[in-house]
């Protein structure tokens, strides 16, 4: 087995320095492991005629910043649903130790609606989810793109049919006490019957199966439907033809539009420096120690914490 920390000293990515900008040694190191990740991701893409592009805050960073916002702590990267699935059914064979491919088709009661290209050894935990069985190693996120019909009443019933069906999944796992969520008992229970009865993955399918009925190829505009919904759509074109621009130390991929998308997630204005909240700034994050040898620490904490705010709203 890959001793992670003598791997992560060999394989140590030149961080640019982002002046103003007092980065820590924990930022450093997850950077320096997500760009590991993103070069295997890349390298497999490449190798297989897969497209994928640097996506949301990444594509932002390599543009204005040629490598991360300074206070940014994840890679996004997307890929059009048709690569996205070739991705999926090749993942095994390409992903080894200490690299992890995790969908709900490879990782127990995985729930989201995206995958995860996943670091063993390392920790990336969110206290909610650290009843979870699956992995919560450091990891970049992989979203896939679909069409985006005119049609906006199928796209509703869409988004609304997928997501329901991932809360009814993500309940399986959840602890009722130590969430705090009482409300769900009945629901868990219902869950846990129907993977019992119809598996995990089958379950799951029906939910992507909601957004696969508006193929790329048919549409006029795209985006992620199964994680931003409507709220971002982008003309397909700006997806034609692939730049590849320098990010910290190595080449990404972005789109030819990447000023048509930036400019419609982030306005006119994007390249002056704005500091937004992290779509994962409560993570637990050491480059260092396996997640399930810190797991046992969350978990006490986070349902300590979960019991006091019960117990503030009791003696109200």
């Amino acid at each position: 087995m890959i001793n992670f920390a003598a791997k992560l000293r060999l394989a140590m990515h030149e961080i640019i320095e982002k002046p103003g900008y007092e980065l820590d040694e924990t930022l450093k190191e997850l950077w320096q492991v997500q760009l590991d990740l993103l070069q295997k991701l890349i390298d497999v893409c490449n190798r297989h005629n897969l497209r994928c592009w640097v996506d949301g805050g990444t594509m932002l960073g390599a543009v204005r910043h040629k490598g991360f916002i300074p206070w940014d702590d994840d890679i996004d990267v997307a890929m059009m649903r048709e690569d996205y699935d070739r991705l999926n059914e090749i993942a095994a064979q390409e992903f080894e130790h200490p690299y992890f491919y995790q969908t709900a088709y490879s990782d127990t009661d995985y729930y989201r609606s995206h995958a995860q290209l996943r670091m063993d050894g390392t920790t990336a935990i969110r206290p909610s989810d650290c009843f979870q069985p699956f992995h919560q190693g450091i990891f970049i996120d992989v979203f896939p793109i679909d069409g985006i019909p005119m049609d906006d009443a199928s796209v509703d019933n869409a988004l609304k049919r997928s997501r329901r069906i991932l809360r009814f999944l993500k309940a399986k796992n959840t602890r009722i006490w130590a969430s705090g969520r009482i409300g769900l008992i009945g629901r868990k229970w219902r869950a846990r019957h129907a993977v019992k009865k119809r598996g995990w993955s089958t379950i799951f399918r029906e939910a992507e199966d909601q957004y696969r009925q508006f193929p790329v190829e048919s549409n006029k505009y795209v985006g992620e439907l199964s994680f931003t919904g409507k709220s971002l759509v982008y003309p397909k074109e700006i997806y034609d033809k692939t730049l590849w621009l320098d990010f910290e130390d190595i080449k990404v991929p972005v789109p030819v539009g990447w000023d048509t998308y930036l400019t419609i997630q982030y306005g006119e204005d994007y390249m002056i420096p704005l500091k937004d909240p992290t779509m994962h700034g409560q993570l637990i994050i050491d480059a260092h120690r396996d997640y399930r040898d810190v797991l046992p620490e969350i978990q006490k904490e986070y349902s300590k914490s979960v019991f006091q705010r019960l117990w503030k709203k009791i003696i109200k």
